[in-house]
């Protein structure tokens, strides 16, 4: 095996990319740069200097859909969600390049892990008040439920909550790693796209500040992102705002650092 650096593990993120734009175009699916990926391609022309990985979001429908595609396939790219792969305890899904290899911090294994491209389904939301705060409580919980299937540790805990997430790992470990992952997404399909007129990736990231209204998704326009162009919302402006705020002014010297720690490798 061929270790990958940080130049290597990027360039493999953009050819995952482009073969999901490829097939997204080809099908006629919405699909956009979210989160740090948008973030990067608005503020510097590409990735974060400091990131290391790729976001993208579609409406649930599409989402299922380009899942099916790529698993119909079966060449070098594959897909990895919960409901294919058992040992998968993330919500989302992620298109992995199978000549490839990763060895990330989580303390759980995931079969079949490579370098990969975070796929992220846009849900609907309850429009009625009452309902949606009482969802995103329901929300949270589960997501932070889930985490502890594969965390043993998280920062800034109390005592007492460290013990709770310690026990509660070992507790999880009796059970298939996709079960809350599953039970995650069917929570977020309770509000289907086309009929919610408040959208967000609601099992997973940022919580109530993803909510957009669904026609972010009506208008998606060609995005430059490093020397390659690649989809976006048109009205990226208001969802980076809801997410960063000020997301022009750049962070802390400190804050600027990658948030993941793993190794990848090329298979020979």
């Amino acid at each position: 095996m061929e270790k990958l650096d940080i130049e290597g593990l990027k360039r493999i993120e953009m050819e995952i990319l482009s073969y999901i734009d490829a097939i997204c175009r080809k099908h006629g699916l919405r699909y956009s740069l979210c989160g740090g990926s948008l973030l990067g391609a608005v503020r510097h022309g590409g990735f974060i200097p400091w990131d290391d990985d790729i976001d993208i979001f579609l409406p649930r429908p599409d989402y299922e859909k380009l899942i099916e595609l790529v698993f119909a396939e079966k060449g070098r790219y594959g897909v990895l969600t919960c409901f294919n792969n058992e040992s998968y305890f993330l919500p989302f899904a992620k298109i992995v390049d199978t000549c490839t290899t990763m060895k990330e911090s989580y303390p759980r294994t995931i079969q079949g892990y490579g370098v990969y491209v975070d796929v992220f389904p846009e849900d609907g939301v309850p429009s009625d008040l009452k309902r949606c705060k009482r969802f995103w409580n329901q929300m949270r919980i589960f997501k932070r439920l889930n985490s502890m299937v594969y965390q043993k540790r998280a920062k800034g805990e109390t005592a007492g909550k460290r013990a709770f997430r310690m026990c509660m790992y070992y507790v999880f470990k009796l059970f298939p790693a996709n079960l809350l992952a599953k039970k995650l997404n069917k929570m977020a399909m309770q509000y289907p796209f086309e009929k919610s007129e408040t959208i967000a990736v609601s099992l997973f990231g940022y919580g109530q500040r993803e909510e957009q209204p669904r026609a972010l998704f009506d208008i998606i326009v060609d995005m430059p992102f490093e020397n390659h162009t690649y989809r976006a919302v048109a009205g990226y402006d208001g969802y980076l705002r809801g997410i960063y705020g000020d997301y022009m002014k750049l962070p802390p010297k400190e804050q600027q650092v990658a948030k993941h720690q793993f190794e990848a490798y090329l298979l020979s």
